[in-house]
């Protein structure tokens, strides 16, 4: 499933918004003012419910992709359990929300693929709040090489399969620990 951010999608939108007020202007002028020219007229009628349509089927898919859930697919699973295997010393927690079914239901994939990866059941914390947007890893500051390795392999492998992700790093967080929120879609 692809990934679209909501500037996109309302982009999209207002792109078949503009393509049915064009479409149905152009039916009804083309009721108002006959050419006299009939295959001329049943073309452009043709043409201008064309747009109309497609501009109402480009408002529909934008409002589906818009509900889509984030997922990963087993080969998308399988390649970030590569990606997290490289990392056999980082002690992984993952933090969501239960209530976001969303949310939580990618994060058990994670918790899945870390598992799988490293061997090592990861903390998992479902019962917190979670104000992030996205996928967010927190590094503690003293793992500015951890971070960079971690995020280029496994955050790769995440933006591969169009789920957000962000880093950021907090101090009380002990050395070698990743902790990965996944919160609410953006």
């Amino acid at each position: 499933m692809m990934f679209l951010s909501d500037n996109d999608l309302a982009l999209f939108s207002g792109v078949g918004e503009f393509l049915i007020i064009l479409g149905l202007t152009g039916v009804v002028t083309l009721f108002i003012s006959r050419s006299g020219r009939p295959i001329q007229d049943w073309s452009l009628g043709l043409l201008f419910a064309l747009m109309a349509a497609s501009g109402g089927a480009l408002i529909w898919r934008t409002d589906e992709l818009g509900k889509a859930d984030r997922d990963l697919l087993p080969d998308q699973q399988a390649a970030l359990s590569h990606a997290i295997s490289q990392f056999p010393g980082a002690k992984v927690e993952v933090f969501t929300n239960r209530s976001d079914r969303e949310a939580h239901a990618l994060a058990l994939k994670i918790v899945d693929a870390i598992k799988v990866g490293s061997g090592v059941m990861p903390d998992f914390f479902d019962d917190t709040f979670s104000p992030a947007l996205g996928v967010v890893f927190i590094f503690s500051d003293k793992n500015t090489d951890l971070r960079d390795k971690f995020t280029d392999k496994v955050g790769r492998r995440l933006m591969a399969a169009r789920i957000v992700l962000i880093d950021g790093r907090m101090p009380e967080l002990s050395e070698n620990t990743v902790r990965i929120v996944v919160g609410q879609k953006p």
